[in-house]
Parts: structure tokens; sequence; C-alpha cells
């Protein structure tokens, strides 16, 4: 198969497999600093990844795709060599329904998995019995870099897309559109009920700090959010955030440095934070002893 190779031999042959793309891919996705995303589609992929015994390739799985494999056959389990895939109500990798197009049963067997943590079940089930095998995983992540790691994993390959009703849009098209949406971030997440999420400003921990403390804060709807640092006079101090963002699962964590936007470090006393976000401005305040 070779789909991602990780240095051991293929199919039991005696010569390394490609080069350690695991670890290339992990170390993209640890240090990237601006929401790096990997999508994953092939016949064979998760069953080749469950084998792998290189290290980057279990940490990578472990950190960033926990998944379970049911089968590396999917006509094992009963479904049809090309079979129709249902998507979770509500969920934005669509369409709604598509065929895995199998054509052949030796060479098209599709992977069938389950969530092995906090990844997420996106299209739900090969065939029409809703069962808990899924087709397509995803799952967001925070990096070492403070920002969002994105996974997707297909058990099948991108080509084998078909429409399962006549349509101006081919399923593969909006699949993939859905796909690229939800690694750019402009997608609400998978597997979580968009009412759950909140404009919610915490307390700043720890408080009071020295030299650095840490603001968490999550948002409801996807739009400019800024959060400001004043001191006591009601001044700017610093800007910690002034971008757009979608509502996240795991929300958002800022450090503040105890600087202020030149750099330079600011003397001890009070200071108050505000996050401003669609329909939402709350401040807090936070003690600097030195």
């Amino acid at each position: 198969m070779g789909l991602v190779g990780d240095g051991s031999p293929p199919n039991g042959g005696g010569s390394p497999e490609k080069s350690l793309d695991w670890m290339a891919l992990k170390y993209f996705m640890d240090f990237h600093p601006n929401t790096p995303g990997l999508y994953f589609a092939g016949d064979d992929i998760a069953e080749e990844w469950n084998t792998l015994p290189h290290p980057d390739a279990v940490a990578f799985r472990g950190t960033y795709m926990p998944f379970i494999l049911t089968s590396g056959d999917h006509a094992s389990l009963g479904e049809l060599v090309s079979v129709p895939v249902f998507q979770n109500t509500g969920g934005p990798i669509g369409p709604a329904e598509m065929i895995a197009f199998g054509g052949c049963p030796i060479i098209n067997n599709f992977d069938a998995m389950t969530s092995g943590g906090p990844s997420c079940v996106v299209n739900s089930s090969y065939g029409s019995d809703g069962g808990p095998n899924g087709a397509v995983l995803i799952q967001a992540t925070p990096n070492p870099q403070s920002t969002t790691a994105r996974v997707v994993l297909s058990g099948f390959a991108f080509n084998n897309i078909r429409d399962d009703v006549p349509d101006p849009t081919l399923d593969r098209v909006a699949h993939l559109d859905g796909v690229l949406d939800w690694l750019d971030g402009t997608a609400i997440p998978i597997g979580v009920d968009p009412v759950a999420f909140a404009n919610r400003l915490d307390d700043a921990y720890p408080n009071p700090f020295n030299p650095s403390t840490t603001i968490r804060y999550s948002i409801k709807d996807r739009g400019q959010v800024t959060l400001n640092i004043y001191n006591a006079a009601g001044q700017l101090v610093r800007t910690l955030v002034n971008d757009v963002q979608t509502p996240r699962a795991e929300g958002f964590d800022v450090a503040w440095d105890g600087t202020n936007n030149a750099g330079q470090s600011v003397s001890s006393g009070v200071y108050f934070y505000k996050l401003t976000a669609k329909g939402f401005v709350q401040t807090k305040k936070m003690v600097l002893l030195k």
C-alpha cells in the first residue's frame, strides 16, 4: 500500500517504505503557527496506519486523530460494494448522501472506523442502517503553538465519490468544499451542537501574576473578536486579539506577558482585559505584581 511511509518495510519487503512521512507530518501539525490541517483520503489508509510501528505514526494518531478501525473492508460488514455514505445531522462536510463507488470488491474495500477519543464521526455510516461505523472522521486539536490543528480522515478515496441523485453540483465538489471549510476554520465544528457554544470570558490565571498570565474565552458566533488590555486610566496597553474567529469546542487561550504594544514591560498595577465579540462585551480585572 505505502500511502504514508514511516520507514518500515512495505508489504513484507526488505527496503524502507519511502521516508519518515509521519515525522514530517507531526512536525507540521505541532509547530505550524496558523491552523495547520490535513485531509487523509484512501481506501486503505486507516487500515495501514493502524499497523505502522514508528513512534511518530503512533503519536500523530494518538494526538491528532485517535480512531478505532472496525474493519478494513466495509463489505465484510454486510455493506454493498458501492455503498451510500450518510452524513451526520447538521454536519457541514457534505453532501447529506453520496456513493462510495467500490466497483471491484477486491480492489476497493473501504475502511470503517469509530472514534477512539475526541475525534468525531462526520459521515456516520456506510449503508442505510445508521450504524456506528464511521466513513469520515474529523478532529480539532490545540497544538503547542496555541493554534488549532485539524484533521479529516476518510475511509474511502476522494476519486471514488459518486452522486446519489442528479444534481447541478457534483457530490465530490460539495464534499471537498465542506472539507476545506472545516480545515480553514470557517465551518462550525462537527459533532458539537451549535447551541452549546456560548460567549464567555474567564478569570485570568494566575491572578495576581508575574511575569505572565493566561486569559481563556469562548465565543458563540463567528465574527470579529478583539481582546484588549487597558490600564487603570483606561488607556490601551496591548491588543492581544484582533481577528475574525470561528467558535470551537476547546475555546481560546491567550497569554499576556506584561508588555505593551511596543514590546516594553509595563509597571505593577491593576489592568483590565476586555473581550468584544459578536453581540458580546465583557471586561474583567487582573493585577500585575513585580
